[in-house]
């Protein structure tokens, strides 16, 4: 039913780009002139919305016009990715988008992509990237990333770990640390963040890689036990939690990012628009201190660099996926 709702939605994003090109070079006049929708593709409360909503009031105050968030969750964000490559290219609809979006996904095997993510979606500017970890259900002895390869060597498929999604950036991360310790583990995915977060609290799962800005106030907290980051460098926010690069797999590294996107068709100039603010917010000192304190790592940079890390990602993500059989949904 998932892949019949893409499909459709796909043929929505072609039928729409073909009709809305020729309007498209008359739109970047006097934008915005109307509200902006930023459609977020993942659940309230998770990394993603939280960085969305930071996002969206700085922009509205810099736009002049109210950017609200939109979440339209489901199949790792790609139904918010369709979404947005088939909406009018007119600077209004705008795509929080993932390098599990862009970069994974067009690569992950078992997936359908009903657009294309390199000719329907407009990539502005990089807003961050995250600082991301492995952290356990504290009742689990574990204290140290040795501890819990140490436990899974000796215990194989023993440890579960929960993900966003069958494909998603938190299972990549789990297979390639699998793969570099010479562990093996069981997956259990969900629909984003979230509820996998609350399966670890309660017990019902193990652990899991996610991101520090979802789960920082769990850690606070002590219902959940920061392990190791999986990012480099450590966040400030949790002087004394390592790296897994430090502890024991030097090799090993994941992370992510979020930026901004539209429809492929949107006009220069608006896209020129949007980088400009998304730099100038992510450079003030007041919003960089607080992405940091919300465990983000601040970023901003040139639309061509935003198109390469894409493309770099891209082969670095498609050797994790093949080297460790993964399948998508």
């Amino acid at each position: 039913m998932m892949k019949m709702r893409m499909r459709r939605l796909g043929m929505i994003a072609c039928i729409l780009a073909a009709m809305m090109a020729q309007a498209a070079p008359g739109i970047a006049q006097g934008w915005p002139s109307q509200p902006i929708m930023l459609i977020n593709g993942f659940p309230p409360g998770g990394g993603a919305d939280i960085l969305a909503r930071l996002v969206a009031g700085h922009l509205s105050t810099a736009l002049g016009q109210t950017v609200s968030v939109d979440n339209r969750t489901g199949a790792n964000g790609l139904i918010a990715a369709a979404m947005v490559a088939g909406a009018r290219p007119d600077g209004n609809t705008l795509l929080l988008v993932t390098a599990s979006m862009v970069s994974m996904a067009p690569v992950m095997p078992g997936v359908t992509l009903n657009f294309d993510p390199d000719r329907d979606l407009a990539g502005a500017a990089i807003i961050a990237g995250l600082d991301n970890l492995l952290y356990v259900n504290p009742r689990l002895p574990f204290r140290t990333l040795q501890d819990v390869i140490d436990h899974a060597r000796a215990h194989p498929d023993a440890l579960t770990y929960g993900s966003s999604g069958v494909g998603s950036s938190y299972q990549l991360w789990a297979a390639q640390f699998a793969a570099m310790a010479g562990v093996r583990m069981v997956h259990v995915p969900f629909r984003g963040g979230p509820p996998a977060i609350a399966e670890v609290i309660a017990g019902r799962v193990d652990m899991m890689f996610g991101n520090l800005a979802e789960i920082l106030p769990h850690i606070r907290a002590g219902t959940v036990r920061a392990i190791a980051f999986t990012s480099d460098p450590p966040s400030p926010v949790l002087p004394g939690v390592p790296t897994i690069a430090a502890s024991g797999l030097p090799e090993y590294r994941a992370d992510n990012w979020f930026g901004i996107a539209a429809p492929g068709a949107t006009p220069r100039p608006v896209l020129e628009r949007l980088n400009a603010e998304v730099n100038r917010i992510v450079t003030d000192p007041a919003v960089r201190q607080r992405l940091i304190e919300l465990g983000y790592q601040p970023r901003g940079g040139t639309m061509p660099e935003m198109l390469r890390t894409i493309r770099e990602d891209r082969v670095r993500w498609q050797r994790v996926i093949q080297a460790n059989n993964i399948q998508g949904e």
